[in-house]
């Protein structure tokens, strides 16, 4: 691992107002993108660990640098966290911490919500981590730029499923199948890919979120609606026989050769793996 610790002489600060406690939370952007690391509940009390990203673009293997607060409540009143709800994890970005609608306390915002209230908080001064950002791949979306001049037509799709043995079909949202001479040329953006048996039974498939030209770049989004692995596995196997393509899954930048090299081994980019070792 690298991680790079600067530890000043640790002091808190104590905040009993909302005053107080709102100043902070603007200083810290609300802690937008932000997380928390650490939830630890005990007879010695609650502290709960939030921080933010001050340096970085959350691509794997780039610096980064993290800023890192330990939230102490005094007086704790309410506290409606439960475990089965969120792992704190840093990799893991919240929607948000909020004032509580009374009084002194956060409410916290993870895709559920759970809050704390108490008479005071005591809030340590800052750690500021440096180190490197994990790579962390996507199991529904991947985003393809590629040079290719024109769109996969309808029948690409379905013809190079077939050859491993998928039988597949477009449709809307919830809709029946639809022929692929009827499906628009080139932009079927905003068109599910679904397996003939599923599409009586399923609203959604392999969503074609965008496709466009840019810069004589062709742009294509696909979203695995459905969580459909096979689906989902066997589109990123196709796309990564493509010449002269880039794939981001997550925050992973790769050629179609490593993208191929990673769903056959597990394997990321050289470049990565190098960076692996300081983590």
């Amino acid at each position: 691992m690298y991680f790079i610790y600067l530890l000043p002489h640790i002091t808190e600060m104590n905040i009993n107002n909302r005053t107080e406690l709102e100043k902070w939370l603007d200083q810290n952007y609300w802690f937008e993108e932000g997380f928390i690391s650490e939830i630890n509940d005990s007879k010695n009390g609650l502290e709960i660990v939030v921080g933010y990203q001050t340096v970085g673009k959350y691509v794997a293997g780039e610096k980064e640098e993290l800023k890192e607060f330990s939230l102490k409540p005094i007086g704790l009143t309410n506290w409606t966290y439960k475990k089965e709800q969120f792992t704190p994890i840093r990799e893991f970005c919240i929607n948000e911490i909020d004032l509580t609608d009374k009084g002194i306390g956060l409410k916290f915002d993870i895709g559920s919500k759970f809050e704390m209230t108490c008479e005071s908080i005591k809030i340590s001064e800052p750690k500021i981590t440096r180190t490197f950002t994990k790579p962390r791949v996507s199991n529904n979306e991947i985003y393809i730029i590629t040079t290719q001049k024109e769109v996969p037509t309808a029948t690409y799709w379905i013809e190079k499923f077939e050859e491993r043995n998928i039988k597949i079909g477009f449709r809307y949202f919830a809709g029946e199948l639809i022929k692929s001479e009827k499906i628009p040329y080139p932009d079927y953006s905003g068109y599910f890919i679904q397996t003939l048996n599923k599409i009586s039974r399923t609203d959604k498939g392999l969503f074609f979120k965008s496709i466009r030209f840019k810069n004589d770049e062709l742009r294509i989004g696909i979203e695995n609606g459905d969580e459909n692995e096979e689906l989902f596995n066997t589109i990123q196997s196709i796309i990564s026989n493509w010449k002269n393509t880039t794939i981001n899954s997550g925050n992973v930048k790769f050629t179609g050769e490593e993208f191929k090299e990673f769903l056959e081994n597990g394997k990321y980019p050289e470049r990565i793996e190098k960076m692996k070792n300081m983590w």
